[in-house]
């Protein structure tokens, strides 16, 4: 990835800006008030204070330039739907926008949205996954019902090979990968003789609802 534009530089937008560019990705951020843009500017590579609702704006700044776009407006839904729209017209080929309602979400995607953030409420569900179940240490959501899961590992899974706990066929649910208890090392699409020690952490790809009746049979591993 080359050049990333941030439209929009509130909390969000200014620490995903910090962030990219301390791992070398070169970024470009604008916002409408001055002040986000002087608090920015030390943080990442370009900061620019212009209304990016406007097409020519976009085009004299080079965002048609960058490899991905990231709208991340704070309360001006009309300003986020109005840009996004500018950036699928002006040619980016990949634009993440972030959504503050369901119905933002659904214009978002309509204008030109190829990927929408709703970080309220991904973290709301994540917490709420974690706060039911706390042997769960991470959830996103993927498509639909299902999600990615990190779960450190279960009572009864303890010296037991992927085989013998059959997740799969069981509860429907995929092992990508396992980081070990014993440091950072993760094994990837670990295969069948695997065996699961206490404190590893299984990253699994599942339906909503097997995370459910996973844990509601665990005693019975």
């Amino acid at each position: 990835m080359k050049r990333v534009a941030i439209i929009g530089l509130g909390n969000f937008g200014y620490y995903l800006g910090r962030e990219l560019t301390r791992q070398g990705v070169d970024v470009l951020g604008i916002d409408l008030r001055k002040d986000a843009v002087q608090h920015a500017k030390n943080e990442i590579a370009v900061a620019v204070a212009a209304d990016a609702t406007h097409k020519e704006n976009l085009l004299e700044l080079g965002v048609a330039e960058a490899d991905v776009a990231v709208v991340t407006i704070g309360t001006n839904m009309l300003a986020s739907i109005l840009t996004t729209f500018l950036l699928k017209e002006i040619g980016l080929g990949q634009i993440y926008a972030k959504a503050l309602s369901e119905e933002h979400e659904r214009i978002l995607k309509r204008v030109g949205a190829d990927h929408v953030l709703f970080p309220e409420k991904d973290m709301a569900i994540s917490l709420a996954g974690r706060l039911v179940h706390p042997n769960m240490l991470e959830y996103l959501p993927f498509i639909g019902d299902h999600g990615i899961f990190e779960l450190e590992a279960l009572p009864g899974f303890a010296g037991k090979t992927l085989r013998e706990l059959d997740l799969i066929n069981r509860f429907g649910i995929q092992v990508l990968a396992v980081r070990q208890a014993d440091g950072d090392k993760l094994t990837f699409i670990p295969k069948a003789d695997f065996a699961v020690r206490p404190g590893d952490v299984l990253i699994l790809l599942a339906p909503n609802q097997a995370m459910e009746q996973l844990h509601k049979s665990v005693k019975g591993l």
